[in-house]
């Protein structure tokens, strides 16, 4: 994740989240933290979505969602979405192991939410065609900066998301700094 703007620059009451963030938060057994620091922006809740095609990753891998009930789950199924689909998927090179990210971006796109994705490549592409797209680790430091999350409680969900083998910019032990450094918080 690269530096950005202060994490209250985009609207985010809705985000659509991609595989990897829910695959680690899911590996580290901190499904339900993450969906603590997604819950509430700028005091009201947020609604939180993903696709039935990053359910379907998910599961190939043998995860589930379980009782995540912060996160509903959409289809791209409209005329419209299926168009943007068509477009994602040409743009984050069409690849089966895109079609999570690519659902996300079509219907974030059209249903106006902001993406969460924390592969590097996808987001520069996002961001290129115009779409807000933030890291999880966005949404972590955002809960911090709105007094949603502790400092404690951030950073050790990003130091389990690095334990199960999430690849952020900031080590171990490092993430309040690289956010403070980022300008996040």
């Amino acid at each position: 994740m690269s530096a950005a703007p202060a994490a209250s620059s985009q609207p985010a009451h809705l985000l659509a989240w991609d595989t990897s963030p829910l695959f680690h938060a899911i590996q580290a057994g901190k499904l339900d933290v993450l969906g603590d620091a997604a819950r509430t922006w700028q005091g009201t809740d947020r609604r939180n979505v993903t696709t039935q095609t990053v359910v379907d990753e998910l599961s190939s891998y043998g995860l589930s969602l379980g009782s995540a009930d912060w996160l509903d789950i959409v289809h791209v199924d409209h005329l419209k979405e299926l168009q943007a689909l068509m477009r994602w998927m040409e743009r984050v090179s069409g690849n089966k192991t895109n079609e999570g990210e690519a659902t996300v971006l079509a219907w974030a796109e059209i249903n106006g939410a902001v993406s969460v994705i924390d592969d590097g490549d996808a987001r520069r592409i996002a961001r290129r065609h115009g779409m807000p797209v933030w890291g999880s680790l966005r949404v972590i430091a955002t809960a911090i900066a709105e007094g949603e999350a502790t400092e404690y409680v951030g950073s050790t969900l990003v130091d389990a998301l690095l334990d199960s083998g999430a690849y952020y910019p900031c080590a171990r032990g490092q993430f309040m700094s690289w956010a403070k450094h980022s300008g996040l918080l």
